[in-house]
């Protein structure tokens, strides 16, 4: 009976994403937007274009974020910020339980001499 209750808890989850996004697609108006005339893109950008393109960010290439999700926002220094608590709980957990663990087998070793 575990190995049932397993495999019905595996396919939902599998498959509740797919029905959802079906039902709202489904449901969602038409917001394509029309093709304009005019196809050309315009970089919001303070130097050249040309200057700007490149491996490594140059200064002045840029924009400020204008939401806290864009880049450089303060959702992504929150984000940060969580996964570096997130590791650090983790190297703490870690450091820990290999400590109780040496003390563990250091105190099994004493016991097993004496």
């Amino acid at each position: 009976m575990p190995r049932l209750a397993t495999t019905a808890c595996a396919v939902l989850l599998t498959l509740s994403p797919f029905g959802l996004s079906a039902v709202h697609a489904a449901d969602s108006p038409d917001t394509t937007l029309p093709p304009s005339p005019d196809s050309t893109f315009v970089y919001d950008l303070e130097n050249e274009p040309s200057n700007c393109i490149g491996f490594l960010p140059k200064p002045g290439c840029g924009k400020k974020p204008q939401q806290a999700g864009d880049r450089g926002g303060s959702l992504q220094y929150l984000t940060f910020g969580i996964m570096i608590l997130g590791v650090g709980t983790i190297g703490t957990v870690l450091v820990r339980n290999v400590i109780k663990r040496d003390r563990a087998m250091a105190e099994r070793l004493k016991d097993s001499q004496e």
